[in-house]
């Protein structure tokens, strides 16, 4: 299936109402891929694209939802620092500030974080 070139979610794929929602859903992109890149199964250059990608995704809802991109509230300031921990260590690594050590590192805690328990 294509994925919609705004939102980064198969067409049909609702957009979350919510700014958190929005959030969360940038953060389950990068967790869903998270176990693969653990195991070996997806390299670091897949995970860094993926990371960086979900942070832009979610970027461009918010404007498209008219947003002004302020975190209101406790849970939207927190997931606020997990997508800026997703966009700097993504984009880190893909311009050679960082090794795939640190991309495992990031992604070890935001999949004990926010994956399936």
């Amino acid at each position: 299936m294509e994925a919609n070139s705004v939102t980064g979610q198969p067409h049909g794929a609702a957009v979350p109402a919510t700014q958190a929602g929005r959030m969360r859903a940038a953060v389950d992109r990068a967790v869903a891929v998270g176990p693969g890149f653990l195991r070996g199964d997806i390299d670091a250059d897949h995970m860094a694209n993926t990371m960086v990608q979900a942070v832009r995704n979610y970027t461009e809802q918010e404007q498209a939802a008219g947003s002004d991109g302020v975190s209101r509230g406790a849970e939207t300031q927190a997931l606020q620092g997990v997508l800026t921990e997703l966009m700097a260590c993504g984009s880190g690594y893909l311009a050679g500030r960082y090794d795939a050590a640190c991309v495992a590192r990031t992604m070890t805690q935001i999949v004990h974080e926010f994956g399936p328990h």
